[in-house]
């Protein structure tokens, strides 16, 4: 299972914090926004009036501070399939300037879980994902 999604994101003004680099906050955004773009590329309907997607769990390591302004990549790997599940790592890394070696921001893994949306439990994850993930 290696299909890596990657994008590429500016950040703003005004994702600094009050130390005046990049907050938590946007770290998580970024994820969230390539995230979206990935499954977009599903070519049905995942996410349907009575079921779809949830965050479980994110997991994030940073590794640096990420300065403004600044234009990063974020690529996210389906690493694990479950039944109700999908587990995706994600890494945020430099991308100007051109460096050999692409620092790395943060990296890590979340958890989504396609749920009924009336009872809140746990249902099969739609083929289409699977097959976006390589499953």
């Amino acid at each position: 299972m290696s299909k890596t999604y990657s994008c590429q994101l500016d950040l703003l003004w005004g994702d600094l914090d009050p130390y005046n680099h990049i907050g938590n906050v946007t770290h998580l955004r970024l994820i969230e926004e390539c995230r979206a773009r990935w499954m977009e590329t599903v070519p049905s309907d995942w996410q349907g009036e009575e079921q779809g997607p949830v965050v479980a769990n994110i997991n994030l390591n940073y590794r640096r501070p990420i300065h403004w302004p600044a234009r990063v990549e974020v690529t996210l790997t389906p690493i694990k399939v479950g039944r109700s599940s999908l587990v995706l790592s994600h890494e945020i890394v430099a991308v100007e300037p051109p460096l050999e070696v692409q620092p790395i921001y943060a990296e890590g893994e979340t958890t989504l879980v396609w749920i009924d949306k009336k009872s809140g439990h746990s249902v099969p994850l739609p083929q289409a994902m699977r097959d976006l993930a390589g499953a």
